[in-house]
């Protein structure tokens, strides 16, 4: 009894190793060669697999796709638990802005975020997981915001999620457009965004 249940757990394991690499291989195709220009079979080959074997795990390039939603997520763990500690709400806010633009603005994060984006424009349903994480990040910062709000170091009145995705636009947009920059050129767009996005919220 004991040797299956430890033969199972073996299983699981391995498998989900296996899709792990799936994954993260169909990532690195998408940023090198685009979503569209990617096959299936180029993701199996690279990963070393046979295209069977991909097919036991995945049916298509958009159930890839969710997948690596979930990578995202859990890439934006660190992130999410910096937006969910206790502190000055400035504070917290200026880091959220120095640690989102350092995740968004590495290259690799760039490019796939460009083709997923543009793929969910012809597909919407692809960018489901994307969108919940998305939702998730500006729940955390709108209540962030709430709390400055409150505690008066913010002083604008405004809807606080409107305001949470929109600082998460701006620094999304700063991120991509500086993303193959110099260090020194992403430092100075960090430290004016913050001061420009602090000021907006009537920063005191």
């Amino acid at each position: 009894m004991a040797k299956n249940v430890k033969d199972k757990r073996l299983r699981e394991k391995s498998t989900e190793a296996r899709r792990r690499l799936i994954v993260e291989t169909a990532a690195e195709c998408f940023i090198d060669k685009g979503f569209h220009q990617t096959s299936i079979r180029d993701i199996a080959s690279r990963a070393g697999i046979s295209l069977g074997n991909l097919y036991n795990h995945f049916d298509s390039k958009a159930d890839l796709i969710a997948e690596i939603a979930e990578l995202e997520a859990d890439g934006m763990t660190a992130i999410e638990a910096g937006l969910a500690t206790t502190g000055d709400p400035v504070t917290i806010l200026d880091r959220f802005i120095e640690d989102y633009f350092a995740y968004a603005a590495k290259p690799e994060n760039t490019v796939l975020a460009a083709e997923i984006f543009a793929e969910a424009v012809r597909n919407p349903a692809i960018g489901d997981g994307f969108s919940r994480n998305r939702q998730a990040l500006a729940g955390r910062l709108g209540n962030v915001l709430a709390r400055g709000f409150e505690g008066r170091q913010l002083a604008t009145n405004t809807e606080i999620m409107d305001a949470a995705h929109l600082i998460i636009d701006l620094v999304e947009g700063a991120a991509m457009r500086l993303a193959f920059s110099s260090k020194k050129s992403r430092r100075t767009a960090v430290t004016t965004l913050k001061v420009m996005i602090r000021r907006s919220l009537g920063d005191r």
